[in-house]
């Protein structure tokens, strides 16, 4: 049994939060998706529906062949995605500093700053493999570190970026100060979340009514928990918090590949 510190009050809350507030902002999917013209026909609606989910199935079934790697992978696609969700820069050079030091921070840094409860968790994750994303995690947390450095000094005379640096300085105090699970579930819900809602919710505000986007989100959302339910009872390992623990974030992991292609590979630059 893992050590009960890892799954305790707090940690329980911060996952309920993962689940239930984060997760459904990726039922937004369906919205980004018709936005895009998946919906001009049933037939574009199926196509985009097993595309995603075979994507999200691909990524299952590597995790559970290769999970060391498929963490890592995971990890710095996390980072990609968080830091483009949080740039907002129009210069190219700042803006890829933006994503690095924004959603590396927030991957890299908790990894870092609470190693001694982040390896059972990702023991969990790795069938207690955990020992090379763990090292690549500090090494990249290093990197990140010293691109901060650099992105501070270049924008701190950017009037109009002043207020992301000051929220760059929030999410460090949440990083170090939090526990690993609350301090990413903070993060996840009240700053990725809302932001990613409330710029969907401006791009497509003019080609669907808030009442249509609510419905199919929550669709989307109570079929992706009672996947999540499927898989706890099926990938049974003996042990709750592991089981928890996995298919929380291996489901995110799934859920963040066809996320990401869709919204920064094709409604970003669309």
């Amino acid at each position: 049994m893992v050590d009960i510190a890892i799954l305790d009050h707090l940690s329980v809350i911060a996952l309920l939060m993962v689940v239930l507030i984060g997760l459904p902002h990726g039922a937004l999917d369906g919205a980004i998706a018709m936005h895009l013209g998946a919906g001009r026909n049933i037939s574009f609606v199926f196509q985009f529906l097993f595309l995603y989910l075979l994507c999200g199935f691909i990524v299952v079934v590597l995790w559970y062949n290769f999970p060391p790697i498929s963490l890592v992978v995971f990890l710095i696609i996390s980072m990609i995605h968080f830091g483009w969700g949080d740039a907002n820069s129009k210069i190219k050079l700042v803006s890829l500093l933006q994503i690095i030091c924004h959603g590396g921070v927030v991957v890299f840094g908790i990894v870092y700053f609470h190693i001694d409860e982040v390896i059972p968790l990702f023991d969990m994750l790795t069938q207690r493999n955990s020992n090379f994303p763990i090292q690549l995690s500090i090494y990249i947390f290093y990197a990140v570190s010293i691109l901060t450095i650099l992105y501070v000094y270049l924008i701190y005379s950017m009037r109009d970026l002043r207020l992301r640096l000051l929220e760059l300085a929030v999410v460090w105090a949440i990083v170090i100060f939090l526990p690993p699970l609350f301090g990413f579930a903070v993060y996840f819900c009240f700053i990725h979340t809302t932001r990613h809602i409330r710029n969907i919710w401006m791009e497509i505000k003019t080609e669907m009514s808030l009442k249509a986007l609510i419905t199919q989100a929550s669709i989307l959302t109570i079929a992706s928990w009672g996947m999540g339910i499927t898989a706890f009872y099926i990938f049974d390992s003996g042990d709750l918090d592991t089981n928890i623990i996995r298919i929380i974030f291996i489901g995110l992991a799934a859920l963040t590949v066809p996320h990401m292609i869709l919204v920064d590979g094709f409604f970003r630059n669309k």
